[in-house]
C-alpha cells in the first residue's frame, strides 16, 4: 500500500532532478505508481483541460497532440470525449509505455519540451499540455513549439500553476507570443485546485489560445 510519505518522496525525487536525463529516469521509475498516486490526490486537471480543448476542436477525427502526456491521463479524457487520433509526447519512455497500455494513442513520441519538436509545422488541430509547464520541467519557451506544431485556427490548451505563472516567466512568454501574432487568448479558467485531496495549496489555471 502506498503511503503519503512514499508518494511525497517520489514527487520530491522528480522535482529534484538536475538534468533532463535524470528527470526521465525518475519518471521511468515512477510510471508504475503514477496513476495511483495522482488518483489519491484527486488529480482533476486532465479532465478540465481536455474539456476546454473540446470546446474549440470538436471533430472526432482531428489530429491532436498530448504534450507531456505522462501515463496518458489526458489521452484518456480526450478518448472519453470522442477523439480518436491523438499523439502522445513525453520525455520518459517508461511513462509512454504505461500510456500505451491505455490504448488511446495512435502514436507515441519520446521528445523533450523546450527543444524543437519532431513534428511538421501545423501538424495538429489541437494541442493539450497538462502539468508539464512548471519550474524545473518544461520552460516558457516550450509554448513557441506547441504553437508552431498547431495548425492556424487550432487551439493550444495548457495548465500552469498560479504561483509560478509569473515567477516562472510563463505569462510573460504567453503575452509576448500574442504581441508577435502567434496566437490569441480565447479562455482562461478561474483558478482551481488540481489535487484537492492531497495538495490543497496548489492552484492551476487552464489557458486556451487560438493559433494564428
Amino acid at each position: 500500500m502506498t503511503t503519503d510519505k512514499a508518494r511525497t518522496e517520489r514527487i520530491r525525487q522528480v522535482y529534484g532532478a538536475r538534468t533532463s536525463a535524470e528527470m526521465a529516469e525518475r519518471y521511468d521509475d515512477w510510471a508504475a505508481a503514477y496513476d495511483a498516486d495522482l488518483q489519491a490526490l484527486g488529480f482533476n486537471a486532465p479532465r478540465a483541460a481536455a474539456e476546454t480543448l473540446a470546446k474549440y476542436v470538436n471533430a472526432p477525427d482531428a489530429k491532436l497532440l498530448d504534450a507531456g502526456a505522462g501515463t496518458g491521463l489526458g489521452g484518456e479524457e480526450l478518448a472519453r470525449l470522442g477523439f480518436r487520433r491523438v499523439t502522445a509526447l513525453d520525455l520518459s519512455p517508461g511513462m509512454l509505455m504505461a500510456a500505451n497500455e491505455k490504448m488511446v494513442y495512435e502514436e507515441l513520441v519520446v521528445a523533450e519540451l523546450g527543444k524543437p519538436l519532431p513534428f511538421e509545422t501545423g501538424a495538429f488541430a489541437g494541442t493539450l499540455c497538462v502539468g508539464a509547464l512548471t519550474i524545473g520541467h518544461a520552460p516558457p519557451e516550450s509554448l513557441d513549439e506547441l504553437a508552431r506544431v498547431t495548425a492556424p485556427g487550432g487551439c493550444v490548451v495548457f495548465t500552469v500553476r498560479t504561483d509560478t505563472s509569473v515567477e516562472g516567466g510563463y505569462e510573460a512568454r504567453q503575452s509576448a507570443m500574442e504581441r508577435e501574432g502567434k496566437w490569441r487568448l480565447v479562455e482562461r479558467s478561474e483558478p482551481f485546485r488540481p489535487m484537492p485531496d492531497g495538495e490543497p495549496d496548489i492552484w492551476y489555471h487552464v489557458w486556451a489560445y487560438q493559433t494564428a
